[in-house]
């Protein structure tokens, strides 16, 4: 009798933890897709709530892999662990592993609300899961809570010291020079900046102008983007943003797609003399 209450709430841990990787699996192999393939999600709401603002933002990849693959990895892992081991020892390694990954999930959580001024429903929810394997794992862990609080202290300073990792290896490609000379010669040159919201490497390119982007002749694409021209996009035939166009006069001279470093955008609007 003793023996089956003991294995009841074992039973019950790894029923719940399963539950919430197979959810948090789901969600992180869905935003791995729209990201990979550049596809636009459901839950994009509004500018403020946007799963495709975020995703697509300097803050949504790691060394360039998407920090889905990172939570889709974690999922599986968390899965696997708690159908093929049969122990209660495995609840004491499935939380202090999911604690370590739960610190940078809330750096990531932080850069939503402080950098992209967008939520993601989709990447909140899956913290929630992972938020529910955490307790899960706690309460069914035969580990005293004064050994696991103990255990958790090197824990959560390397989640600390990984979330200043991701944040400068995120941050690295931000300009850390003053381009506005730079975006005043593209502007008298007739170059317009063709963008939009739910692109990744607009981003990436308005990282590498600095705050002197804000500057640029632009032109919103998305429907749903601030001051949108999505019409004029059409008619320009703007197939992939980001993309450089030079008009004189209505008639175009000649146009560059895609993410484009400092030194070819210069020499593009005629404008190498700017950069140092």
């Amino acid at each position: 009798m003793d023996m089956n209450n003991n294995k009841s709430p074992f039973r019950l841990g790894r029923i719940l933890i399963i539950a919430f990787a197979l959810f948090g699996l789901s969600i992180m192999s869905y935003l791995t897709f729209i990201k990979l393939a550049n596809k636009t999600s459901f839950c994009d709401l509004s500018a403020e709530v946007s799963c495709d603002v975020v995703t697509t933002s300097i803050y949504s990849t790691i060394f360039g892999i998407p920090i889905s693959v990172f939570g889709l990895l974690f999922f599986a892992f968390i899965l696997f662990l708690a159908i093929t081991r049969r122990s209660p020892e495995i609840f004491k390694t499935i939380f202090l592993l999911t604690l370590f990954m739960f610190i940078p999930s809330l750096y990531f959580s932080l850069t939503e609300l402080l950098f992209i001024d967008s939520i993601c429903i989709l990447c909140e929810t899956s913290k929630v899961m992972m938020f529910g394997i955490l307790i899960t794992s706690f309460f069914a862990s035969k580990e005293r809570a004064k050994t696991l609080f103990q255990l958790t202290v090197p824990i959560v300073i390397a989640g600390i010291v990984s979330s200043g990792v991701i944040y400068f290896a995120q941050t690295g490609t931000v300009a850390t020079e003053d381009y506005s000379e730079l975006v005043s010669c593209l502007n008298e040159n007739d170059v317009t900046y063709y963008k939009s919201k739910t692109c990744g490497n607009c981003r990436r390119q308005e990282a590498l102008l600095g705050e002197a982007y804000k500057e640029l002749n632009s032109v919103e694409c998305h429907p749903e983007g601030e001051n949108s021209q999505a019409e004029l996009c059409l008619q320009k035939n703007i197939s992939k943003t980001p993309s450089f166009v030079i008009e004189n006069n209505g008639v175009e001279i000649k146009r560059v797609i895609g993410l484009q470093k400092i030194e070819a955008l210069a020499e593009f609007g005629g404008c190498s003399n700017t950069i140092k």
